[in-house]
């Protein structure tokens, strides 16, 4: 398929997916990382965007799933990229505004559409929820995107970010710090701890586990951030921090190793239902990260949910909530590990 019809009627043009869009518009080196390909203004609150993931993918197709199912934080990445692009083509943000997550959150309101092994082509319909400007730039925006395939809505995401320009961001990043953030490529990736097997954490290769040292106290779960620093899909570029998917990758890591040692619960059973994550600090590539989940009962519509925290130096950086859903039809109990 090259294009993408939107479901609502009164947008009678096409979204292409004959190409990717420009690496610089979303943030990317590897045009192998690039999922969106086209971006329009719609008018000052709406725009929209087409993306397309790829049948295969060394992180984001790694997965012990029982479906075949694309993964979320895939669904989330073509979002982020969309966002980005926004940043420039709908809000006019100079080519060296930086955009610092404040909240983000991601909702998976039907996993159906996203259950193929093919490629898959995504039509994102985004509004401007809160736009709050300072000196006549945009300084904090709130966005929500509807995830469609085709005419079904797939999820929901919102995502609250400030804007800065290059200098104001330089500041802001010093502000906890007494000497310059190391940059990820000049780091190399610590060796030190004992990762987990891989498909106790719903993977089949170790380059993409991103926890060790794991242990339960007291019923919760205690980590260290494995900081994939190498790693070519969550390290895309050179970084001054842990971005914060690579923290939502380690949420849904811990959540599904701790169903798996205190439940006896298979990752396999279990896709990422919802996250929602609260940014509170740069997470700091030259600190250890502590990942503490503990797990939450459930509603009423079921699902695993769980808290987890992120500490660094005995604060938190991040906090989020995190519910896996069930890949398993109702009545299946071969579920245990």
């Amino acid at each position: 398929m090259t294009a993408l019809t939107l479901p609502a009627a009164q947008l009678s043009q096409t979204l292409t997916t004959q190409r990717t869009l420009a690496r610089r518009l979303v943030h990317r080196s590897a045009l192998a990382e690039v999922f969106l390909t086209d971006f329009q203004s719609l008018d000052e609150k709406t725009f929209r965007a087409a993306a397309q993931l790829p049948p295969r993918h060394f992180y984001y197709s790694d997965h012990t799933g029982r479906l075949a199912m694309h993964d979320p934080l895939a669904v989330f990445e073509s979002v982020r990229q969309m966002l980005l692009c926004a940043m420039h083509l709908q809000h006019d943000a100079s080519a060296d505004t930086k955009s610092i997550t404040a909240t983000a959150s991601l909702e998976i309101t039907d996993p159906r559409p996203l259950h193929t092994s093919g490629p898959l082509d995504l039509a994102l319909l985004g509004t401007v929820e809160l736009a709050k400007e300072y000196q006549g730039a945009l300084s904090r925006v709130v966005h929500r995107v509807r995830v469609m395939v085709g005419e079904q809505q797939a999820g929901v995401i919102t995502v609250d970010t400030a804007q800065r320009p290059g200098e104001v961001y330089e500041k802001l990043r010093m502000s906890h710090r007494t000497t310059m953030p190391p940059s990820s490529d000049t780091l190399p990736t610590r060796t030190d701890g004992a990762a987990p097997p891989p498909w106790l954490v719903g993977r089949a290769q170790a380059e993409n586990v991103v926890l060790e040292d794991a242990r339960t106290e007291q019923g919760a779960l205690v980590a260290r951030l494995r900081v994939p620093v190498a790693h070519a899909s969550m390290f895309d570029h050179a970084q001054d921090h842990v971005p914060g998917p690579v923290m939502m990758e380690a949420a849904r890591q811990a959540c599904l190793l701790l169903a798996a040692d205190r439940q006896g619960l298979s990752p396999a059973a279990f896709f990422l239902q919802y996250v929602q994550a609260e940014y509170l600090r740069f997470a700091e590539l030259d600190a250890d990260i502590t990942v503490l989940t503990r797990r939450l009962p459930d509603p009423v519509d079921g699902g695993q949910w769980a808290e987890v925290a992120f500490v660094q130096q005995g604060e938190d950086v991040a906090r989020m909530r995190v519910n896996l859903g069930s890949t398993v039809p109702a009545g299946d109990d071969d579920d245990a590990l």
